[in-house]
């Protein structure tokens, strides 16, 4: 009998190399006796040797193999871009069952600024039946201005498309990709989270909704909350104390040395870095004028002329 084996697929262009990498380092150390195939879509900007650089995190995993796409889908530079932090790259997902072999029909679609911390089978092993796709709820699926904006139901939610396990069958055999893509041109003045929104709407009667603990995102944490805390605050408790999943999903990454109040978690992804080609990465994206500021800024405070900056984030212990 044929093992069985997880296939997880990746969006990647040159500024994800890094944490992709250490993602999937995290993938092998805790899904060990797991046969896993990484399917990474790249476009032009990743190099050959970012591609082994990838293969080598993996190389020493017995079971783990790496299978790249190249994707030139011109079609994605007219989709609407509106967040700096995001790329045209994250709109291939929209097109995983056209892209991905034809033998596969199943994939757990995983963001590269991700941690995985236990084993990921009692996720695969989700039962979609005849939905589309399963995914946790998104940190701000609370807010209705993004039910007014996409003009759908607020009883529907919203998902976040950080982790998705996607049924690449029920995908091809109603032709999904064909609904993703009449959305965007019909609708392009009603998206602000590129493809997320689209899948949301598309998917909105279809989708099976799994455990928060399988996509533990950054503002959960948080102190304002976007989400519906009255409803969900159970699951988000039982997540916060053991996530499966740890997606650090907001501008504030773990691998940044400029921030004042860095992730609770910022540790968890450090124990992993730490143990890749990349343990002494790390990134400032500020110019120097804004840190000349900073610096001022931040004199200003010790002496009391300036008031404090807040803390975002709740207490709460570190997790590795």
């Amino acid at each position: 009998m044929e093992k069985e084996k997880i296939h997880i697929t990746v969006c990647l262009d040159k500024g994800f190399v890094m944490p992709t990498g250490v993602m999937m380092y995290s993938v092998c150390v805790n899904n060990i006796d797991v046969d896993i195939d990484f399917h990474i879509l790249i476009d032009e900007s990743v190099s050959e040797k970012d591609q082994q650089d990838l293969k080598d995190t993996i190389y020493n995993y017995h079971g783990k193999r790496i299978i790249f796409y190249s994707v030139k889908n011109n079609s994605v530079l007219s989709f609407p871009l509106n967040r700096a932090d995001l790329t045209r790259a994250s709109y291939y997902r929209l097109f995983l069952s056209d892209i991905l072999p034809s033998t596969i029909n199943k994939v757990l679609y995983l963001d590269g600024d991700i941690i995985v911390r236990h084993s990921l089978m009692p996720l695969w092993h989700t039962d979609l039946n005849s939905y589309a796709v399963g995914a946790a709820i998104d940190v701000d699926e609370g807010l209705r201005n993004r039910y007014n904006r996409l003009q759908y139901p607020f009883e529907k939610g919203y998902f976040n498309a950080g982790v998705l396990l996607i049924n690449l069958k029920y995908w091809r055999d109603n032709n999904i990709v064909k609904e993703f893509v009449e959305y965007l041109n019909n609708y392009p003045e009603r998206i602000d989270n590129e493809d997320q929104d689209v899948m949301n709407v598309v998917l909105q009667d279809i989708k099976q909704s799994i455990h928060v603990k399988y996509n533990f995102q950054t503002g959960f944490l948080r102190k304002v909350r976007g989400w519906n805390y009255c409803e969900h605050e159970s699951e988000v408790n039982i997540g916060m104390q053991d996530p499966v999943i740890v997606h650090f999903s907001e501008r504030r990454k773990p691998w940044r040395t400029d921030l004042r109040y860095p992730h609770p978690y910022k540790n968890t992804f450090l124990k992993y870095q730490g143990q890749t080609k990349w343990k002494n990465c790390c990134y400032d994206p500020r110019p120097l004028n804004k840190k000349i500021r900073n610096m001022i800024g931040d004199f200003l405070r010790i002496i009391g002329l300036k008031e404090k900056k807040i803390n975002p984030f709740i207490d709460i212990l570190p997790i590795d």
